[in-house]
């Protein structure tokens, strides 16, 4: 019986397969884009993230740092701990 490890290749090329499905798995992910304008710092799970009506967004930090009449925020959002928002599922009785 031939050892089929120790027999040459005949010119078949096989694509690197983990190379191509990590490179997809990396482009399919989505780009950070909820990030604070100010310190650049992308806010953890559960902070949450105000955008003005100049449509900055700010982190919690930033925002509290505004002087108290520049703190109006059009719209306030908390980060989710994924890209895909957690089901919320109501507790047995």
């Amino acid at each position: 019986m031939e050892d089929y490890a120790q027999m040459p290749r005949k010119g078949v090329g096989m694509p690197d397969l983990a190379g191509m499905l990590m490179r997809r798995s990396i482009g399919a992910l989505a780009p950070p884009g909820d990030h604070c304008h100010d310190c650049r710092r992308t806010p953890l799970a559960g902070e949450r993230l105000h955008e003005l009506g100049s449509g900055r967004l700010l982190c919690e930090l930033c925002f509290g740092a505004l002087p108290e009449e520049s703190r109006l925020a059009v719209r306030s959002e908390r980060v989710h701990a994924s890209e895909r928002r957690l089901a919320v599922v109501r507790r047995a009785a």
